[in-house]
């Protein structure tokens, strides 16, 4: 049965014996990226009438930006259109994208593990932003596979990017490791059979 922990310290990423992929969300748990994005974002929706609360914005970080906006206009009941949005959002992050950094503790699970365990950034972005992203920091070349939300029908929490990113790997769901930051990933990871550890708690220390 997957199970759920939460990492502390740099200890609590590691995998079991019994995991060969390890699959990593981006933004916030490979990548400190939370400052750019909520600013793009707040920036992106100037002029539509909706000021981005950035609590509210933090609390559905696993969400993709485009489901985001739709969800903002609904909660406003103001008419927007989520792709021209998205789209502006995207170039606001890709100009800012050299100030997005790497979350160390994880960055070094993914080079310590290089060679022992395939590895897999399986994220709710876009890969319009994500793989500059990793591009950027370096480690685009330490991954096996990139899925993002352009890959499936239906984000997280649907278990849709991590069934994809295993497949890509050539591994079987029950021997994945996720390492997640948000809530619907998580929910993600254990609907597709993987166990997981919330990052959060040791991101959160840094």
């Amino acid at each position: 049965m997957a199970t759920a922990r939460t990492a502390r310290t740099a200890a609590d990423l590691r995998p079991g014996p019994q995991h060969r992929g390890l699959l990593l969300d981006h933004d916030g748990t490979l990548v400190d990226s939370q400052a750019v994005n909520y600013r793009a974002l707040r920036d992106a929706l100037a002029g539509t009438g909706i000021v981005l609360d950035q609590d509210w914005y933090d609390a559905r970080t696993g969400v993709s930006t485009t489901e985001m906006v739709e969800r903002l206009g609904v909660l406003h009941g103001v008419p927007v259109d989520a792709a021209a949005v998205t789209a502006r959002r995207n170039a606001a992050y890709l100009a800012r994208v050299h100030e997005v950094g790497e979350h160390p503790a994880v960055a070094d699970l993914l080079r310590s593990t290089r060679g022992t365990l395939r590895a897999a950034v399986a994220t709710g972005g876009q890969r319009e932003t994500v793989v500059p992203t990793l591009e950027a920091l370096g480690l685009l070349g330490l991954l096996d596979a990139v899925v993002t939300r352009d890959d499936v029908s239906a984000g997280k929490p649907s278990p849709e990017i991590f069934v994809l990113a295993a497949q890509r790997l050539g591994v079987e769901p029950g021997a994945c490791l996720v390492l997640e930051d948000s809530d619907e990933g998580l929910a993600a990871a254990l609907a597709a059979g993987m166990d997981a550890v919330d990052v959060r708690p040791l991101r959160d220390a840094g």
